[in-house]
């Protein structure tokens, strides 16, 4: 919701830097979270809370479609893009919930949710960057399929989930 905005905000100053540079679709500020949640046209927002603290302790932000400046890559590895089915995923977890089973709890959430909104494919939104083994295992784990991989600030894997 729009008055979730400052607290996301405190989320997002809570993450370590290097979890801040892995998460890459959006910068972190008031501004950019403010227009995100009020453009509900082209993205869903989504929140993990603690029940007890009702802190915020995850983020997901979906882009409907993907990203057209990522489209001929994504088709150079074969797939046939569709803005109806196809959705941008980019997850994040504060870094004291990380490691406990509540990200595939969350990704669980999300994916049904977009399955019951008629999707068919997620896209890791600007993929998974190569050095971050944990998260690639995680995604495999999912049941994401290593399409291809690009340079970008280093290696990158893009990576598709079918559901």
């Amino acid at each position: 919701m729009p008055e979730d905005a400052g607290k996301l905000c405190e989320y997002f100053d809570g993450l370590s830097l290097e979890t801040k540079h892995r998460f890459g679709p959006h910068s972190f500020d008031f501004e950019t979270l403010d227009k995100l949640l009020n453009d509900t046209t082209a993205h869903i927002l989504y929140v993990a809370t603690d029940k007890s603290t009702t802190e915020i302790i995850g983020y997901c932000v979906v882009r409907k479609g993907y990203l057209e400046h990522d489209s001929p890559r994504l088709s150079s590895f074969g797939l046939t893009l569709d803005h109806q089915t196809d959705c941008t995923l980019a997850p994040s977890l504060a870094d004291r919930f990380q490691h406990l089973g509540i990200g595939r709890s969350f990704h669980q959430y999300v994916s049904e949710y977009l399955k019951a909104q008629s999707y068919k494919r997620i896209i890791l939104w600007g993929g998974v960057q190569a050095s971050n083994h944990y998260a690639v295992r995680f995604y495999e784990r999912l049941g994401y399929q290593h399409i291809g991989e690009f340079e970008y600030y280093g290696m990158n894997f893009d990576m598709v989930l079918n559901l």
